[in-house]
């Protein structure tokens, strides 16, 4: 989850869920609703026409957090209600934009006028979701939606329960690291600067020494100063060491493809055992928003995703090791062994790899000391909220990077998008080439790389060259670099095939002479028998995460076939 605020104090007002629409009897309608289920916890205000919702919402100013901002899509004409969201978004830009959309006059169908001008705003980023209006019960359609909202708004920008309590310097790499790994693990935390009012508080009461910072603060009171992932998780009771048994199926990485071998393993009666070295998810863990993804028309984050993802696997009997990364695999008596970098081993009778990619770096020696304290690979959707005002970078031409930018430009006064390619659409979805365009504070810069790095305690400007050696100077206190991804497989040793790049072959890519025996390789399977590949690690792989899904799906169906020609070398416990 997002980290608190720095300040750690609530404001005495309750957060307000504002709603606009002409409709007096909808108006009413929907208010009476919101507040019957949300009333404890925020204050509903509702207006009945744009000047007089633009007015509370000016009054409303700084001192009362709006939440979110409901209007009617025919409020002032056919896009009316999309226009009055654009204004609100200016005076209160943390709030969820919603649409309220109503059905034709029979109640079964958004008419074709309204489902047009939703599709242009959902595609051009002028709205967060949208919900049905008229004709509906709370509980079936307002009430999810609206929850949903709420959630992701209380992680951003509002308080909730926090299982520890991370204090250290705001620009610091150690705490970055601390708080990308909380983020990406979904574990509910505060980070308050040491320098800040909150966090002198907490140093002094919890006896902190400043002089080993950052230090977590466990629910008990008890501090770590300087702690690593595997102290964090020790803290928190996390699983880091695998049970020795032999397991049906063991899986290297717990990324998408990782996530859905295991969901499909463990309901299919395998045991399953997965190794994770730093966090679940892998890379799409990282991107603030998925709007492609089947079955989720209003899009998902991918941290949601991915921890949806674990908790099937889990609750189908999965079971997971962290901290722990793979440095070996080695076949005996028809057993696969998985060495582990705390010299453990995990032993399964077939083994998918699911390892993912590591981000490319940039490559800029000027840029190297902000590593994690201004510069970024990934990770733009733990530190979003803590650059709001600034001008940042994010470096990339593929869907990754335009995620960031249009995660980015909700906090961030100007975000620039810097591409070595001669344009977006060459390696960009369509729907975020819209967005993009669309964002009055997202520049382009086309054919262009970043040159050097500049600033003094902090960064502060970059060169930007352009492909024909002409250089800009351009203010950025952060970059975000998504330039692709490399093969981390050295590990693998030289029993496993891989092209020239590091990734690895499986089935047909296979070469003749590295498949020694009778049968051919099942799909997925790489040269050494019993072992398979899915996801960004193989080669081949079109690195969406839909695909990756789906090879760790059907691996699975590999894995019961070569379960079913082998005889098991042990016992399962």
């Amino acid at each position: 989850m997002s980290p608190a605020s720095e300040s750690g104090r609530e404001s005495r007002a309750l957060p307000v869920l504002f709603l606009v629409d002409a409709d007096a009897e909808a108006r009413e309608r929907i208010a009476t609703a919101l507040t019957r289920r949300f009333g404890a916890d925020y204050e509903v205000r509702a207006a009945g026409s744009e000047s007089e919702g633009l007015a509370i919402l000016e009054q409303l100013g700084n001192d009362v957090r709006v939440a979110l901002i409901a209007v009617d899509l025919a409020l002032t004409g056919d896009e009316g209600g999309i226009t009055f969201l654009e204004r609100a978004h200016v005076i209160h830009p943390d709030a969820s934009r919603v649409l309220l959309v109503a059905m034709d006059r029979h109640g079964t169908r958004i008419p074709f006028d309204s489902l047009a001008a939703l599709r242009r705003a959902a595609a051009l980023n002028r709205i967060d979701f949208w919900v049905v209006k008229g004709g509906f019960s709370p509980e079936e359609w307002l009430y999810l939606r609206v929850q949903e909202a709420l959630s992701t708004w209380t992680r951003l920008h509002g308080t909730h329960h926090e299982v520890l309590r991370i204090v250290g310097e705001q620009w610091s790499p150690r705490s970055h690291e601390l708080r990308e790994t909380m983020s990406r693990n979904t574990i509910p935390y505060g980070f308050y600067s040491s320098d800040s009012e909150r966090g002198r508080d907490l140093i002094a009461a919890h006896r902190v020494d400043v002089a080993r910072l950052p230090a977590a603060i466990l629910h008990d009171g008890s501090v770590v100063h300087q702690p690593t992932a595997r102290d964090i998780a020790h803290a928190l009771g996390v699983n880091t060491r695998p049970s020795p048994e032999v397991h049906d199926l063991v899986i290297v990485g717990a990324g998408p493809a990782g996530l859905a071998a295991a969901l499909y393993g463990a309901s299919e009666g395998l045991r399953t055992m997965v190794v994770e070295d730093r966090a679940i998810g892998g890379q799409a863990g990282t991107s603030s928003m998925i709007r492609n993804y089947l079955g989720f028309p209003r899009g998902i984050s991918g941290g949601d995703l991915v921890f949806r993802a674990w908790e099937q696997a889990l609750l189908f009997g999965a079971e997971f090791v962290f901290t722990h990364r793979a440095t070996g695999l080695a076949s005996r008596h028809g057993l696969n062994a998985v060495t582990l970098s705390g010299g453990d081993q995990v032993v399964g009778r077939a083994v998918i790899l699911a390892s993912g990619v590591e981000y490319r770096r940039l490559g800029v020696p000027s840029l190297d000391r902000w590593t994690g304290a201004g510069l970024f690979y990934g990770a733009a959707g733990s530190v979003g909220s803590a650059l709001a005002g600034e001008r940042v970078c994010v470096v990339g031409g593929a869907n990754s990077a335009g995620q960031a930018a249009i995660h980015l430009s909700q906090f961030a006064s100007h975000v620039t998008l810097i591409v070595r390619g001669a344009a977006l659409e060459a390696g960009m979805s369509d729907y975020l080439v819209r967005q993009i365009q669309a964002a009055s504070n997202v520049d382009v810069r086309l054919r262009s790389r970043i040159a050097e790095g500049h600033g003094e305690a902090r960064l502060a400007w970059l060169e930007v060259e352009n492909a024909e050696g002409g250089r800009e100077n351009i203010a950025s206190t952060a970059v975000f670099v998504m330039i692709g991804a490399e093969a981390r497989t050295d590990w693998l040793g030289p029993s496993i095939h891989r092209d020239d790049h590091g990734f690895v072959l499986t089935g047909r890519d296979l070469p003749r002479d590295a498949w020694a025996t009778d049968r051919p390789p099942l799909p997925f399977e790489t040269s050494m028998p019993g072992v398979f590949a899915v996801g960004d690690v193989r080669h081949g792989s079109i690195k969406r995460v839909a695909e990756a899904v789906g090879e760790g799906s059907v691996a699975v169906g590999s894995v019961h076939q070569h379960l079913a020609r082998s005889q098991p070398s042990a016992d399962r416990a």
